[in-house]
């Protein structure tokens, strides 16, 4: 390679196995727009609007800690045992509902992804043992 006239760097050349035509065929990709990163806060109004029962279940969880953690302080046996067996609770009912929003999520309608549907091939509302006339 050659260094252009101005200084730049070295020059391109085409091949000459590429038809002249061929390469002004293509147009030229825009450039990428760089997206600026997400900040903590949008993440979580993003993850609390999406979804709304996994913050819940994790406030539960920590009150009923919380309350039972101040019974064992207080020396109320009872219900600190309660409190503890209720917090396991709250915790079972927030990992089923992460792991359900989880599986929400991941499941698709799509029998074969590139297949045409059959409705969008106009075969919607036909009975299979009808000859068309």
């Amino acid at each position: 390679c050659e260094a252009n006239n101005d200084g730049g760097g070295p020059s391109y050349e085409p091949d000459s196995k590429i038809p002249s035509g061929a390469a002004s065929s293509v147009p030229p990709s825009p450039m990428p727009v760089l997206a600026r990163p997400e900040t903590f806060e949008e993440k979580l109004y993003r993850k609390f609007k999406a979804e709304p029962l996994v913050p819940i279940g994790c406030l539960t969880t920590a009150y009923f800690l919380c309350s039972g953690i101040k019974s064992f302080y207080n020396r109320d046996p009872v219900k600190s045992q309660s409190m503890m067996r209720l917090r396991v609770g709250s915790q079972f009912a927030t990992l089923m509902i992460f792991i359900g929003y989880a599986g929400m999520n991941a499941f698709t309608f799509d029998f074969a992804p590139g297949m045409a549907v059959p409705s969008e091939q106009g075969y919607a509302g036909k009975s299979g043992g009808e000859d068309e006339e």
